[in-house]
């Protein structure tokens, strides 16, 4: 990483929690294709905190990662299929532990611990979702990112015991999950940028505390207001 960009970043990021990044998981690919797909993904993060996300190209990526296009082609569709891969391909099986365990409250426990591993994916690319979130918002990804987790929450619950009644009204149901995506995106931020060294399991318990436990498991609808 360049001291530019080292520099640009602050004491803010220096002082965030950075776990080792972990090796990028490559099936059965030879030591070049690991060390070309390690390239593309050290460029992307580099552009993406110095340019952007939203505003680089493909070209931009390969040429400052010294890797032939035919190479990124071979694994991805475009750059948004490298983002769309990387969240989950880090995310899956957590998310589906999560899936899983929602409606169990004897295995809680688990859930916040699916979470858990959501936020260290995220500590692991921590760089990339700062300047993805925040440094250089990309409105693509944050509008990508929402509808997975929208997806997500009304999901979640779909599997709890106190299942909505059949005539509630959609637009609450949809305003319920939209107001938690909006929480959960205030949360992430905060604890990408933030100087407190709060771990992932600390914020998953807190999450799952405060914010899926503060919200009611049936939409109740509001009283209409008098005319």
């Amino acid at each position: 990483m360049s001291p530019a960009v080292s520099a640009a970043r602050g004491p803010s990021a220096a002082m965030a929690l950075s776990p080792p990044r972990p090796n990028i998981e490559i099936r059965s690919q030879d030591r070049r294709t690991i060390r070309s797909l390690r390239a593309l993904h050290a460029a992307l993060e580099e552009l993406s905190f110095a340019t952007g996300f939203d505003a680089i190209t493909v070209s931009d990526i390969t040429k400052s990662a010294d890797v032939h296009r035919s190479t990124f082609y071979r694994h991805y569709r475009d750059k948004f299929h490298m983002i769309e891969t990387l969240y989950e391909d880090g995310t899956r099986k957590s998310v589906d532990s999560l899936l899983v365990t929602a409606g169990r409250p004897a295995e809680t426990y688990r859930s916040v611990a699916a979470l858990a591993e959501i936020l260290d994916h995220f500590a692991a690319h921590r760089d990339l979702y700062h300047a993805l979130l925040t440094h250089r918002r990309s409105v693509w990804f944050e509008q990508w990112l929402g509808a997975r987790w929208t997806e997500l929450i009304h999901q979640i619950y779909a599997r709890l015991p106190s299942a909505d009644p059949p005539k509630v009204n959609d637009a609450i149901v949809d305003l319920r999950a939209r107001i938690i995506v909006d929480t959960s995106f205030t949360m992430l931020k905060w604890w990408i940028q933030s100087k407190y060294r709060l771990t992932s399991g600390q914020m998953a318990c807190w999450y799952v505390r405060h914010i899926m436990d503060g919200f009611s498991r049936t939409v109740t609808p509001c009283p209409s207001a008098a005319h």
